[in-house]
């Protein structure tokens, strides 16, 4: 349940925008945004919040960052590979 309260906190407070660009830019892949999804999925998957999401029916299954299939963001609750696919908000852990 802590999952879906961090999504709707994360959603009020940064709004819909991160989380629709993330969507369009996992659904419509471009080569430079998937490369930086890659970039920050190394920086991620050592992250003690890079976790598998708990809720089933939230999961994302990704074929093209296999590593992000079912992860979010422990600390934000937002999925993993929308998130690293957008650069709207941004990790405080990103080194970029």
């Amino acid at each position: 349940m802590q999952s879906f309260k961090k999504k709707i906190v994360s959603l009020v407070t940064n709004g819909i925008e991160p989380l629709e660009v993330g969507m369009h830019n996992f659904c419509n892949p471009v080569l430079e945004i998937e490369r930086l999804a890659e970039n920050r999925m190394n920086e991620c998957s050592g992250c003690e919040f890079f976790q598998t999401e708990p809720i089933s029916f939230l999961r994302v299954v990704d074929t093209r960052i296999v590593e992000l299939s079912n992860m979010y963001c422990e600390e934000c609750g937002c999925t993993s590979s929308y998130k690293l696919r957008q650069s709207i908000t941004k990790c405080k852990n990103w080194s970029e």
